[in-house]
């Protein structure tokens, strides 16, 4: 039941059935929802402090996460753009334009100069530079 849930939703009805149960009920609410006690301690101070947006489209707050390459590392981009200059084919009027080598080659030519790069994330990076 708990497993198609937000994971904010799982901890505060966890840390619900924690309350509910009493004595013993961090054990057995950590047990059903497979949530850590101090996860469920956590949503049960969210929910003693009514600190709980019910009505918020975000689960985690904002900021959490990853950054991503292009902030944490700014001159992979110049890594990049000087690795396609000369792979650039199409129109340089137009956006027409494209790179005759694969995300993943790219990814791996960006790993060779020192800068661990996902396919994905060179997919990003590329269409920045247009």
């Amino acid at each position: 039941m708990l497993d198609g849930m937000p994971e904010n939703l799982r901890r505060w009805n966890a840390a619900t059935l924690a309350m509910q149960l009493g004595y013993g009920g961090m054990k057995i609410a950590g047990e059903i929802s497979g949530l850590s006690p101090p996860t469920i301690r956590k949503a049960r101070q969210e929910l003693e402090d009514d600190s709980v947006d019910w009505d918020g489209e975000r689960v985690r707050r904002p900021g959490g996460g990853r950054r991503r390459i292009e902030q944490a590392r700014p001159e992979v981009l110049d890594a990049l753009k000087k690795l396609v200059e000369d792979e650039t084919a199409g129109d340089p009027s137009s956006a027409d334009r494209w790179v005759n080598r694969s995300s993943r080659k790219l990814a791996a030519a960006m790993k060779k100069l020192g800068h661990s790069i996902s396919h994905v994330s060179v997919i990003r990076l590329l269409k920045k530079l247009d």
